[in-house]
């Protein structure tokens, strides 16, 4: 009886503690590196190769495109000029029809809101992938990556992630420092116009799971100086983010696990009295 009691007990426990197969990570950064790549910005195109290549490495499998949401050709252009692979949806209709799918895309990609002035990107064509979160949500789950870029003056560009940010506009072109996040250090995009920046993580909206991979530490506000924003390992339960691997995992509390050993406790001395 004990031995089957402990089995129980290691069985629950593992339960709680699993972790899926597959979770995804995100990338947001308030440049506009694909308008600046594809204009020949040697640290923008690096940027967005780091970023990108990163989101992609939760995928399950890592060599399938990127779905790419690009009403111009500033995104798929820079994608293009660090070579990954991408498919675009380019119109408001056919958001509502692309497949948010771990076995045809590996992560998806949105251009910089139109807001920063010559990016592509419609507020009401940022509005319709917002309204997908549903489907985002399993796609993301299913280890599928998130790339975000220039929101500029568009509150509500980051809401096809939660947990992201509202977009706080305005930011200097030089002044950035890059720090590494799981291993990875993006380059820090200075000499270009930036559109906006974050909260620091757990304030503002953001995510405290979130790890700043570039902020201005002179240029912009103690507590919304980070520029560029990457999680690991990440899942999304009822809108809101927990990671699984490489961040801070969310765990049972001890009052839980107690719990559970309260109640098996008492299904034991149960089956002992009859």
């Amino acid at each position: 009886m004990i031995r089957r009691l402990v089995t129980a007990i290691a069985t629950v426990a593992a339960a709680l503690f699993a972790t899926p197969t597959f979770a995804g990570n995100i990338a947001l950064t308030g440049h506009d590196s694909d308008f600046h790549c594809t204009f020949g910005s040697a640290l923008a195109c690096s940027q967005i190769n780091t970023l990108v290549t990163f989101v992609r490495s939760g995928a399950p499998n890592t060599t399938l495109p990127v779905l790419t949401f690009d009403q111009g050709t500033e995104l798929t252009g820079a994608l293009t000029s660090v070579g990954i692979p991408w498919v675009n949806v380019s119109t408001v209709a056919g958001v509502g029809t692309a497949s948010f799918d771990t076995t045809l895309y590996s992560a998806f990609a949105v251009a910089s809101d139109s807001d920063c002035g010559g990016c592509d990107n419609s507020d009401a064509f940022v509005a319709a992938i917002a309204a997908r979160l549903a489907d985002i949500t399993t796609f993301f789950n299913a280890g599928g990556g998130i790339f975000g870029l220039s929101a500029d003056g568009n509150p509500n560009y980051y809401n096809f992630v939660p947990q992201s940010s509202s977009s706080i506009g305005g930011a200097p072109s030089s002044g950035y420092v890059a720090s590494s996040c799981f291993g990875i250090t993006p380059t820090a995009v200075n000499g270009d116009a930036t559109h906006n920046h974050f909260s620091e993580p757990g304030t503002g909206g953001v995510s405290s799971l979130y790890c700043v991979a570039e902020r201005n530490p002179t240029g912009l506000p103690a507590g919304q100086n980070a520029m560029t924003l990457m999680l690991q390992g990440g899942t999304i339960v009822t809108s809101v983010i927990t990671t699984t691997s490489g961040g801070t995992a969310e765990v049972p509390e001890p009052a839980t696990l107690s719990l559970v050993g309260l109640g098996l406790a008492a299904a034991y001395r149960r089956r002992r009295r009859s």
